[in-house]
C-alpha cells in the first residue's frame, strides 16, 4: 500500500484491524410498508390517479415518451410529491413505557408520503386509489452487517432486525390511527371512498405491520460513531477509524443514530466538517 504525505510516497505493509462492534450498529428507517414504512390504501372517487397511466399500458407509453423527448408530463414528477412530519403527543401511549427516542421535545416520530395513486407495482387492473406510506423515523431496533467469508468480494450477512422492540410496532400502530385521523377531515369529503384495509383491533394491526413492513432504506451506523476513548464504536469524533493510522470514514455509517429526516442533509453537514478537518491535518 502506498500512502502520499505532502507529495512524499511511503510504501507501508497492509494490516487488518477487526472490530468487533462494526457493523452492529445499524439502523433502518421503518415505515407501514420498505426506514420501516406501511401502505395505507383508499379508493378514491377520481379517474386522475397514477392509475390512468399504469392500468392503461398505451396511455404510459405515451408519458414515457414524453418524458423521454423533452422531460416534462407525469415521469418528471415524483412518486410522493407531499410529505409530512408528525410527532407522537406527549401524553401518547406508545411512549409511556420507554424514553422518548426522538432527538428532542419538538422532533417528528413518523413521516407520510402522500402518493396519487399506487406507486409500487403489482398494479391492479381496475380502481383509483390514495396511498399514504407512514415511515417511522425513529426505530429502536437494531440490525447488523457482519462478515460472511474470507473472501472480500463475498456478500455480508445483513440482518435488518425490523419490529425487534415494542417501541416500534407500537409506533407504526400509531401511525396507521394517526393517518386514519387525518383522511377523516371534511376536506376529503366525497373524494376517498374506502378503506382498502379493514385492520382495526391492536391485535390485526400489529398483523398488518408485520405482514405489510419493508424499508425506506436510509441505513446508518454500521461504522458507528463514539468518544475517542470509548471501547466500542469504529471512529472517533474526528471521523478517522480507531486503531488505524491515516484513515477516515465519511459516510453515513458512522452515525449511531437515525436523524427523524432524510439522511442526505446530515452527510452533507459532516462532510463538509470532515473536509476542514483534513484540510487543518495536512495543512491546506
Amino acid at each position: 500500500m502506498a500512502v502520499n504525505r505532502r507529495n512524499k510516497v511511503q510504501v507501508v505493509q497492509p494490516s487488518l484491524v477487526v472490530w468487533y462492534k462494526y457493523g452492529q450498529f445499524r439502523r433502518n428507517r421503518f415505515c407501514n410498508r420498505f426506514w420501516r414504512a406501511v401502505p395505507n390504501v383508499w379508493t378514491v372517487n377520481s379517474n386522475d390517479t397514477f392509475e390512468k397511466f399504469t392500468e392503461n399500458p398505451t396511455v404510459s407509453e405515451a408519458d414515457l415518451k414524453l418524458w423521454q423527448n423533452n422531460k416534462t408530463g407525469v415521469f418528471a414528477n415524483s412518486i410522493a410529491n407531499n410529505v409530512g412530519w408528525v410527532r407522537f403527543p406527549n401524553d401518547s401511549s406508545v411512549l409511556s413505557n420507554q424514553e422518548d427516542p426522538a432527538a428532542g421535545p419538538h422532533t417528528a416520530h413518523f413521516e407520510l408520503l402522500i402518493s396519487n395513486g399506487l406507486s409500487i407495482p403489482p398494479f391492479p387492473t381496475a380502481g383509483n386509489f390514495l396511498s399514504i406510506t407512514t415511515v417511522l423515523l425513529t426505530p429502536t431496533s437494531r440490525g447488523s452487517v457482519t462478515i460472511n467469508s474470507s473472501d472480500p468480494f463475498a456478500a455480508p450477512l445483513i440482518d435488518p432486525n425490523m419490529l425487534s422492540t415494542e417501541f416500534d410496532v407500537a409506533g407504526l400502530i400509531e401511525s396507521i390511527r394517526s393517518v386514519r385521523r387525518f383522511v377523516s377531515a371534511p376536506a376529503w369529503d366525497g373524494y376517498i371512498a374506502t378503506s382498502v384495509t379493514n385492520a382495526t383491533t391492536d391485535a390485526e394491526l400489529e398483523a398488518f405491520v408485520r405482514s405489510t413492513t419493508s424499508t425506506l432504506f436510509h441505513p446508518v451506523g454500521t461504522a458507528a460513531m463514539s468518544a475517542k476513548d470509548a471501547g466500542y464504536g469504529v471512529v472517533d469524533p474526528d471521523l478517522r477509524v480507531k486503531g488505524v493510522d491515516g484513515l477516515r470514514i465519511v459516510d453515513a455509517s458512522v452515525l449511531p443514530f437515525l436523524p427523524a429526516a432524510h439522511t442526505q442533509a446530515a452527510v452533507y453537514v459532516f462532510a463538509e466538517r470532515a473536509s476542514d478537518l483534513i484540510k487543518v491535518f495536512w495543512k491546506i
